[in-house]
């Protein structure tokens, strides 16, 4: 087996974040957080891809998380809130990184269960990634996408972006097919290492 490069776990002040697979992932946890009404439109309304029709459906999801963990592709985690705050230790959504080795860049993304909306849990999530992104990997650059229209994730991103210098770069039109064919436009923000460095050791 590959040896994982990956962190396993992640902590945030409020949030753990926990590799797909491993012992706490439960697939019947995510089929039934997957099928409530609330997940199938307004969370994954932008990315309906995370609409899991049947319980093997999910088994699948997990299956090629793992393969993607081992081929050094992406890392998947579940989204929990730490000890503290309001459902505690329950499956609040999925996050992901992914580096693009040969590009020395790196990007991340999330999905919430509307009921852990207005937390400020996806910048939370954000600025671990950010950090992994510089500090653990190395690299040059960190960037995401959102669809045009998804006005609640394009504020989250830019208050995080920002916070550490980066910059919203433009709109990408015709540039990300969905599983049914629709082709959207997307809002491309980036951070470079020297913006990342200048804005957490300020001189």
């Amino acid at each position: 087996m590959a040896e994982s490069i990956f962190p396993e776990r992640i902590e945030t002040d409020r949030l753990v974040l926990e590799r797909i697979p491993s012992e706490s992932t439960d697939v019947f946890e995510l089929y039934d957080l997957c099928s409530t009404d609330s997940w199938r439109t307004d969370a994954t309304e932008h990315m309906p891809w995370f609409r899991f029709r049947t319980l093997s459906d999910a088994a699948r999801f997990v299956e090629h998380a793992e393969s993607q963990w081992n081929d050094r592709e992406t890392a998947r985690y579940t989204v929990r809130p730490k000890s503290g705050e309001d459902g505690a230790g329950e499956l609040a959504g999925l996050a992901a990184f992914g580096p693009e080795w040969d590009e020395r860049r790196a990007g991340s993304g999330i999905v919430l269960a509307k009921r852990f909306w207005g937390r400020g849990y996806g910048r939370e999530r954000a600025r671990a990634m950010v950090e992994l992104t510089f500090e653990r990997f190395d690299l040059d650059a960190y960037y995401t996408t959102v669809a045009a229209g998804n006005e609640r994730s394009r504020r989250m991103i830019e208050s995080y972006v920002e916070a550490f210098g980066g910059r919203h770069e433009g709109l990408l039109r015709q540039y990300k097919s969905r599983p049914n064919g629709d082709v959207t436009d997307q809002h491309r923000y980036s951070i470079t290492r020297e913006e990342y460095e200048s804005a957490t050791n300020p001189r």
